[in-house]
């Protein structure tokens, strides 16, 4: 009863938060889409192209562990590869993170790593080799409780092969299925910039496209068994298909593309994709994705009508469910096929064939990473130095009766005390695209206009100040800009500082610290976090 009354409440959950963000592309329909939620793991959503051919998005946010229900059917379903009529020799096993489709486009490009596209993984694990199994990287833990493997070929995070900036999980990950904003948003800073993790291209538990954590959309057409091309969902301004997502990772790998479309199996729709057209794939070394209803999984054999699938549960190669072409597996009927076809050696794209502009750039040199380190005080002082004529600790996690830090657990606190002088400096150089200074800060004071006042310095050079008075409190979390340009290229000692008087106490409190591009704007608006009664005037305490 409990858990039919969890299932419930998640279906729910999916309705609102699918009605309210769904709406990706008003070249699709002018009209709200019909919605139709299958289950907690998969949601249909119906609309139409511009020429008013029906189409179905498909919403695939797959278990994150096998179901118990239907354990003891998958363990039946194990073989072994021995005499098997065709089948992809040691191809990947990962374990479910991030989102099962993004598990899966992952295991296909470790495998393509390895056999002639050396640009799809290039970090340190493996000697430089994408592994067969995820077990050599870390596992981490969300703020839930929930643990998960580490895969950067799925979604980067801080820490993974030398990793020491915000990536997929730290921008776009809350709680399997949650349909809250994701923590970039809510938190106010940048997201990170797309590299070699597919999820982010395939847009998997992004709330701006409407995939609450774990999820992946797919489209395909509703009433044909034809193919839905990519070139015609980017006609039509989709920008949250999985499978145009696969087709812009591997253009920024650096590949070429020449097919790239959705297609319904022929169980759903007679003159869909085949199993003959599957055993033509497998034959010439092509593993197959395809998508359940609910689930995504990957085809790399088969004997007769019976499939060998990687299910996105398990890190051991030498696991083996199968299924039967067609049929179901965990529950969920097969439903479609995502087809991605690249050339290896390919050189890379031009700017003018990708689909989203903002994101990739005409060539393949990479942005510059964050110059700020530790930015979000997560490391605590790393990076920082910090002063306090007080004697105060600076860099910290606040007391519940005070503002909560934009991301993560700690923030800054300066001021706060009487005749204080407080700072933060760090010393890093400018890059020429980034020359932006963006920092999250509250302001409450209780002083007039004059005294208390906050002071940023570059390399000694005062380039802004902020009044800390009554006048100025933000009463909530607030997003500071200023234009470092000057110092383009140049190394600088950036330094904030704030110094206060002998009565009426004045409080700055700040959070992710970083360099953004010059001409960025629209920034979301951050989350207000109201203190308990005047306690956010109290004095610091040693």
């Amino acid at each position: 009863m409990k858990k039919e009354t969890k299932r419930i409440f998640l279906i729910v959950v999916l309705l609102v938060f699918i009605a309210t963000l769904f709406q990706t592309s008003s070249a699709l329909a002018e009209d709200i889409p019909e919605v139709n939620v299958i289950s907690p793991y998969y949601t249909e959503v119906y609309s139409t192209l511009s020429d008013g051919t029906p189409i179905v998005g498909s919403i695939i946010n797959g278990p994150s562990k096998p179901l118990p229900e239907y354990e003891q059917e998958r363990l039946e379903s194990f073989r072994t590869a021995d005499n098997v009529q065709g089948l992809i020799q040691n191809f990947p096993s990962y374990d479910w993170n991030f989102g099962c489709s993004a598990v899966s486009q992952a295991m296909i490009s470790a495998y393509q790593d390895r056999t002639g596209y050396p640009n799809l993984y290039t970090g340190p694990a493996n000697g430089g080799v994408a592994p067969i199994t995820d077990t050599s990287w870390p596992r981490w833990t969300d703020n839930y409780g929930d643990s998960y493997p580490s895969n950067p070929i799925v979604a980067s995070r801080i820490g993974t092969d030398g990793r020491t900036i915000k990536g997929s999980i730290e921008d776009y990950w809350v709680q399997f299925n949650s349909t809250a904003q994701d923590p970039y948003l809510t938190g106010g800073w940048t997201q990170h910039s797309y590299g070699e993790a597919v999820g982010d291209y395939m847009r998997t538990s992004q709330s701006a496209v409407g995939n609450a954590d774990g999820a992946t959309t797919f489209y395909t057409f509703r009433e044909d068994p034809g193919r839905l091309t990519c070139q015609t969902l980017e006609n039509e301004g989709v920008d949250n298909d999985g499978t145009v997502g696969r087709k812009n990772y591997y253009q920024s790998r650096g590949y070429a593309v020449t097919e790239c479309y959705n297609q319904v199996t022929d169980n759903s729709i007679a003159g869909g994709f085949s199993l003959a057209q599957f055993k033509q794939e497998i034959d010439a070394g092509r593993p197959v994705f395809i998508n359940l209803e609910g689930h995504s999984i990957v085809g790399y054999g088969y004997e007769g009508s019976t499939i060998y699938i990687r299910d996105t549960w398990s890190s051991d190669p030498n696991t083996r469910p199968t299924m039967q072409w067609g049929g179901e597996y965990h529950g969920m009927p097969m439903q479609s096929v995502s087809i991605v076809k690249a050339s290896p050696g390919s050189t890379p794209p031009t700017g003018k064939s990708l689909a989203f502009p903002m994101i990739f750039k005409a060539d393949t040199t990479p942005p510059p990473s964050q110059p700020i380190k530790n930015g979000d005080f997560e490391m605590g002082t790393a990076y920082w130095t910090e002063y306090s004529s007080g004697g105060y600790e600076l860099i910290q996690i606040p007391p519940a009766n005070k503002p909560q830090p934009t991301s993560g657990s700690y923030l800054v606190w300066l001021g706060g005390a009487y005749n204080e002088t407080s700072r933060i400096s760090q010393s890093f150089t400018v890059p020429a695209n980034l020359t932006k200074l963006k920092f999250n800060f509250w302001i409450a004071s209780q002083d007039v206009c004059g005294y208390d006042k906050l002071r940023i310095r570059a390399s000694g050079t005062v380039v802004g100040t902020l009044n800390l008075c009554e006048e100025n409190n933000t009463n909530g979390w607030v997003v500071g800009y200023l234009s470092l340009a000057d110092y383009a290229n140049q190394s600088i000692t950036l330094e904030f500082e704030v110094t206060t008087d002998g009565s009426l106490n004045s409080n700055f409190f700040m959070d992710d610290v970083r360099m953004a591009p010059p001409t960025l704007n629209n920034d979301p608006v951050l989350p207000q976090f109201e203190p308990i009664g005047d306690s956010i005037y109290q004095m610091k305490q040693k």
